[in-house]
């Protein structure tokens, strides 16, 4: 019943403000103003895998492989995706503090394969996913950057979306970050990432 549920998984629809850093650069003070904000995760503490821990669809039986791993303070979220079964992979923060109740969502910095990631959030004590997708382009020159809002992240349980009525996003309240990949396409994946960080859009 988990596997038919997860195949309906729904994802964000809004569109995310998406730039590479080469490309912006063209134009002036370009990529300082897409890379503004306060930053979460630059992996460059001791042992930025202790914050870090693996969901993949192995929990529901499937045959996706997945993982993280760091190199020069860049966390690398690879693996393989296998549709027969799940075909998802993800990586999530431990529960912890994020302090995001003046934030408006994430600026991910990052470098992709050219498949599509998804990102997204979890509150504390509720059973509720909050994700959204971002693609990536393998032919990008340079570092790309994804402007995610938190009012793009579509609720869902086991891959069953909910109503935001129901289940509002609660700021305040999250606890957790997911990388997530589940483009329904089979074969290996990875997705570079130089950094997280929270922004405010002006006022």
């Amino acid at each position: 019943m988990f596997a038919i549920a997860l195949s309906g998984l729904l994802i964000g629809s809004m569109p995310l403000s998406f730039v590479s850093e080469a490309e912006g650069a063209k134009k002036k003070d370009k990529g300082k103003k897409e890379t503004a904000g306060d930053t979460l995760f630059d992996f460059s503490e001791e042992n930025p895998g202790e914050q870090w821990t693996v969901v993949n669809d192995n929990v529901m039986g499937g045959r996706s492989k997945g993982g993280f791993s760091f190199k020069k303070d860049k966390l690398i979220f690879s693996g393989s995706t296998n549709t027969n079964g799940g075909g998802f992979s993800s990586i999530r923060t431990k529960p912890m503090d994020l302090e995001l109740e003046d934030k408006d969502g994430f600026i991910i910095r990052f470098k992709g394969d050219g498949r599509t990631f998804m990102c997204g959030v979890r509150m504390d004590r509720s059973t509720a996913s909050y994700r959204t997708d971002f693609e990536t382009n393998k032919d990008a020159k340079g570092w790309q950057v994804a402007k995610i809002p938190f009012s793009s992240m579509s609720a869902s349980w086991r891959g069953m979306r909910l109503p935001k009525e129901r289940y509002p996003l609660k700021k305040d309240k999250i606890r957790s970050v997911t990388l997530m990949i589940y483009d329904k396409k089979d074969g290996p994946f990875e997705l570079k990432v130089d950094s997280i960080k929270a922004y405010s859009d002006e006022k």
